[in-house]
């Protein structure tokens, strides 16, 4: 009897199905299923089995392409049937609207209020209502838009001032002498400018073995800001980098000191990277007009319910909101009808941003400074504000980074819009919203090659009592999900400390980690976790170890105990077809020399720069080399579509006659990791680079699929592979800190990761994540709790210990903890 029960199919689908017939795309095998409209249908199975890949590449992709062919002749003749998700056939589609979490705009003007469309609606507000109450005043958006020329400052253009060298950056600890710690900037060779100090002191009969405070104050304003037109002669013997000869310097000019020769070589930096290397000596400096906020005159001083434009979007969500309540209530006549309108549709906005868990972030913070799962639920909210009914929506993972205090909400926004009347397909690995879906579809039963199968289609009850459903293990609940034999915290047990820590909304005294440990930083979303983590953790210890400033921390104790620090963040790997999984990891480049290595490769006078399809000579020059063409869609956003010179492949045919084990490049990058793994057993640093990426659960990747289809967890995992490596093979102890490590994996697969951290840990590395799977914190070493709220309310360190220590204490984190641990339901039910 079918697990599923009689009629469940027919009491679920009474508004009707799409109806999948053939899906073959990417890892797919020939899947056919029924999909009930008007439903909450979750997509499950673990990480690489193909739930992506029938959700958003097959049923969203089909109807985007059926939008696209009722356009125009225009549109028609660049999209081709290879372009189009390989199905047989789907019936009963309508409509789609997706959030793909793999596709985030880089843009550094990328803000929550523009994610949302809030500073449209904002913009209006702000140029209509004060036009009715004062006729003669003539405003428009663009005077509250500060990239455009009607709203940007008139003296900096937008900008808000510029950056300049900061005396406290420069000298940060002046107890000590100039070259023994009290100038990160002076404690290496950086220019030119370092060899006049010391002929400087010479003529002015100064010590530079003295505390920087205690010399002279003619001197340290010589030093800073320069001689005038006093000329300095200075001359200098150094090794070169061999050690095998020397090298002399000498130059008589005057001194234009440190703050001047910042910034000089900042300017004179070639690549944004180069330029990095002097961020920490460099602030901003606030434009005087228009006190740093870019703005022009009228966002600075139009105001509405007592607030002017600039002022308001420096404010988080829930003050936005108590704005909109005084707005209205001021509202009368005329404006009361243009304003009502604009102010229900940005009360909409708001409220799902708060639902969605980050109403503490301010409308200006930019996209980049968000994590993964703020930036998730910030594009979520701009598409789910639609009033649209009868809309299919495809949710790519939307539980990613929400704590369990903040999923409650979720499933209630999810919920209201199936009830609206529209179909939710939610593609999520989380057994607590899986199980709150009206209907399951299962796909695996592995990842890639060993994935693509319908498992189950039905209720959540029935994938639970389905034998060798994986997701239908972890939905009939018990056991815990994490297994490792915790590390002691005891009393010899070395610690790193963080002094004096001040990074947005995180504020402590002190904040301890111990080395060679699991960590966890646990808190509700937006309690600081990843500003602790990122800008603290890995900025303050990275920045120490380099002898430099950093402004989050004014303090790392112990810092002597670690010699490296690997911060893998969830950026993406690149952002154009060109990178991918073997470019990243280097494997590529050995993957190239087995090729030229061969006889066929010699008699064609190839070498391993013929097998790049990065590099002129080997690659398809009609797309040089990405296999695919960006078309320009004029009025639609550009679309990608194949190569029909190469059909894809990358490269020219003579290269394509080059085989290494029965296998051309082309072959190669279709491979997965676990078939190259297969493949490839030398060398041995080949073998150990697609080993590593296995490890950490990307054995269904592809080595050649592109960087902008990979969601930010496989980026994160891309990079916690090289960190392992670095790990095995690097000296020293490393530090090694994660953001959010498991979001967008299958429960099966967390251990996967865990397991990885191992490794780490074995090697005397330690490893700290901010994460809000609690199943992965029930299983760490030692916690940090931050909170107890989010924003303003939040940014203190709560509580601190082992796992059991935290789920005997107080807050949002330890009760749910405690859940944890006793093995009951996150969301109840």
């Amino acid at each position: 009897m079918s697990p599923f029960g009689p009629g469940a199919e027919t009491a679920v689908g009474e508004h009707g199905f799409i109806e999948v017939t053939g899906a073959r795309t990417h890892n797919l095998r020939d899947v056919s299923v029924r999909i009930p409209r008007g439903r909450l249908v979750a997509f499950t199975g673990v990480s690489g089995s193909g739930k992506t890949s029938l959700a958003l590449d097959t049923i969203h992709a089909e109807a985007q392409q059926r939008y696209l062919e009722g356009l125009s002749p225009f549109v028609r003749q660049y999209i081709s049937q290879r372009d189009r998700p390989k199905v047989d056939r789907i019936t009963g589609l309508g409509a789609t609207l997706a959030v793909d979490q793999r596709r985030v705009n880089g843009n550094p003007r990328s803000t929550v209020a523009t994610i949302t469309g809030i500073d449209g609606h904002l913009g209006l507000l702000y140029s209509r209502l004060p036009s009715l109450a004062e006729p003669g005043l003539v405003l428009s958006t663009a005077h509250f838009d500060q990239h455009s020329p009607e709203g940007a400052c008139p003296r900096c253009h937008g900008a808000g001032g510029e950056w300049r060298a900061a005396v406290d950056l420069i000298i940060t600890d002046p107890a000590k002498p100039l070259f023994a710690g009290a100038s990160p900037w002076f404690a290496k060779w950086r220019s030119t400018e370092h060899h006049f100090v010391p002929a400087l002191a010479e003529k002015r009969g100064v010590d530079l073995d003295v505390p920087w405070r205690d010399l002279p104050e003619q001197f340290r304003h010589e030093v800073l800001h320069g001689t005038g037109d006093e000329v300095i002669d200075a001359s200098f013997t150094a090794e070169n980098r061999t050690k095998t000869g020397s090298w002399s310097f000498s130059d008589s000019q005057p001194m234009i000191g440190a703050l001047a020769e910042v910034e000089r070589v900042v300017a004179n930096a070639a690549t944004p990277s180069a330029k990095q290397r002097y961020a920490p000596y460099l602030r901003k400096s606030p434009c005087e007009r228009c006190g740093g906020t870019g703005f022009g005159d009228a966002a600075r001083t139009v105001t509405l319910a007592g607030a002017s434009y600039e002022r308001l979007v420096d404010c988080d969500v829930r003050e936005v909101r108590e704005w909109v309540s005084r707005v209205d209530a001021e509202l009368t006549g005329m404006a009361r009808e243009v304003g009502e309108p604009l102010l229900a549709a940005l009360v909409a906005r708001l409220d799902l941003l708060d639902r969605l868990g980050v109403a503490h972030v301010q409308l200006s913070r930019s996209a980049a400074s968000l994590s993964g799962g703020e930036v998730q639920r910030t594009r979520l909210a701009a598409q789910l504000s639609t009033e649209l009914t009868g809309i299919t929506f495809v949710l790519d993972e939307p539980g990613t980074g929400l704590h369990p205090a903040d999923k409650a909400h979720l499933l209630r926004i999810v919920t209201g819009l199936r009830d609206a009347g529209n179909t939710v397909l939610l593609v999520e690995h989380d057994p607590e919203l899986i199980a709150h879906a009206d209907w399951v579809v299962d796909i695996g039963p592995g990842a890639g090659t060993e994935g693509g199968r319908l498992l189950a289609s039905g209720p959540p009850a029935g994938i639970a009592a389905t034998e060798g459903s994986v997701t239908g293990r972890y939905l009939r609940g018990g056991g815990a999900r994490v297994h490792r034999t915790p590390r002691p915290v005891d009393a010899g047990t070395e610690w790193l400390v963080l002094h004096d820590v001040k990074v947005h909304n995180v504020v402590a005294d002190a904040v301890r980690f111990p080395l060679g440990k699991l960590v966890c930083l646990t808190g509700v979303s937006g309690s600081g976790k990843s500003s602790l983590l990122r800008d603290a953790l890995g900025g303050g210890v990275r920045a120490a170890l380099a002898g430099e400033a950093c402004e989050a921390v004014h303090r790392v104790e112990n810092v002597e105990r670690v010699d490296w620090v690997a911060v893998v963040d969830q950026d993406p790997i690149g952002r154009t077809p060109r990178s991918n999984p073997a470019t990243y990891t280097k494997a590529f480049d050995l993957i190239r020399k087995l090729f030229a290595d061969t006889d066929r490769a010699r008699e064609l006078g190839f070498t391993a720069s013929s097998f790049s399809f990065n590099a002129s000579g080997g690659r398809c020059e009609v797309c040089t080399g990405h296999g695919r063409k960006l078309v320009n869609m004029h009025f639609l956003p550009d679309i990608w579509v194949t190569c029909d010179a190469c059909e894809g492949r990358r490269f020219t045919a003579d290269v394509l006659t080059v085989t290494y084990r029965d296998m051309t490049v082309d072959d190669v990058l279709r491979l997965t990791v676990s078939e190259a793994v297969r493949r490839f057993d030398a060398p041995k640093r080949l073998a150990a680079t697609l080993q590593a990426l296995e490890q950490v659960g990307l054995g269904y990747l592809q080595l050649g699929q592109s960087a902008t289809d990979l969601s930010g967890g496989e980026a994160q995992r891309l990079k916690l592979a090289s960190a392992i490596q670095r790990g095995q093979a690097g000296p020293g102890r490393g530090l090694v800190v994660m953001d959010e490590p498991v979001s967008g994996l299958h429960p099966a697969d967390i251990q996967r990761v865990v397991d990885a951290f191992e490794v780490l840990l074995a090697a005397g590395n330690t490893v700290v994540v901010a994460e809000h799977d609690l199943h992965l914190a029930a299983g760490a070493d030692w916690l940090v709790d931050l909170g107890p709220g989010a924003g303003a309310q939040g940014g203190r360190v709560v509580a601190e210990g082992t796992p059991a220590d935290v789920a005997d204490g107080e807050g949002g984190t330890a009760a749910y903890l405690r859940r944890v641990r006793s093995g009951e339901p996150l969301l109840g039910g």
